[in-house]
C-alpha cells in the first residue's frame, strides 16, 4: 500500500457525546411509553419503535467511528481495508454550500458507480457518489478533500503535458 497522505477519524469525545445523545433521547421515549398510559395505542408503539431504532442507531455510529478513512496514492481506504476508489476514478470533489454532503465533510463524485454502503458519522456511498464526513473535524475534512483536489489537478497538468508531447 502506498503512502499515507492523510487519515479521517472521529475523536472520543465527538463519539461519546454522538451516542449519549442518540441514547438519551431513546431513553426518554422508552421512559414515556412504559410510565405514562396511552388510550391509543399506535402511539405507544411508534413512539417504542422510534426508541429501540434510536438505539440501534446509537450502536452502529459507535461502532462505525471507531474506523477512520485513509488517503493514499492508490486511493480512498477504510480503516479495515475497503476500497472506495482510486484517483482515476474521481471526477470531482464538492465541498460547496448546496451539495448534498455530510456536515463538516465533502462529496466525491465518481466517473463509475461505487458499492453501497454506510458508516453513520464517516462516509456514506451510493451510486456515483461518496459522502465522507459527519462526525469527523471540519479542519481533517477539509484537509483532506484540498490533498484530493491538488491530486486531481497534477494529474490533469499531467495529461495535458503528456497530450502536449505527442504533438
Amino acid at each position: 500500500m502506498a503512502k499515507e497522505l492523510a487519515r479521517l477519524e472521529v475523536s472520543r469525545f465527538r463519539r461519546t457525546i454522538g451516542v449519549s445523545v442518540q441514547v438519551i433521547l431513546a431513553g426518554f421515549l422508552l421512559f414515556t411509553v412504559a410510565t405514562l398510559p396511552s388510550t391509543n395505542i399506535f402511539w405507544s408503539l411508534s413512539l417504542a419503535v422510534f426508541g429501540f431504532v434510536l438505539l440501534w442507531f446509537a450502536w452502529r455510529f459507535w461502532n462505525a467511528t471507531e474506523h477512520s478513512l485513509v488517503l493514499t496514492g492508490d486511493g480512498l481506504f477504510h480503516s479495515n481495508g475497503r476500497h472506495f476508489c482510486s484517483l482515476e476514478e474521481i471526477a470531482k470533489v464538492d465541498r460547496g454550500m448546496f451539495a448534498f454532503r455530510p456536515s463538516s465533510g465533502f462529496l466525491i463524485r465518481l466517473k463509475n458507480p461505487v458499492q453501497r454502503g454506510w458508516a453513520p458519522g464517516l462516509w456514506w456511498a451510493f451510486g456515483k457518489s461518496i459522502g465522507v464526513g459527519g462526525a469527523t473535524s471540519r479542519g481533517a475534512g477539509k484537509q483532506m478533500a484540498d490533498i484530493i483536489s491538488v491530486m486531481l489537478t497534477e494529474r490533469g497538468a499531467e495529461i495535458l503535458k503528456m497530450d502536449e508531447d505527442k504533438d
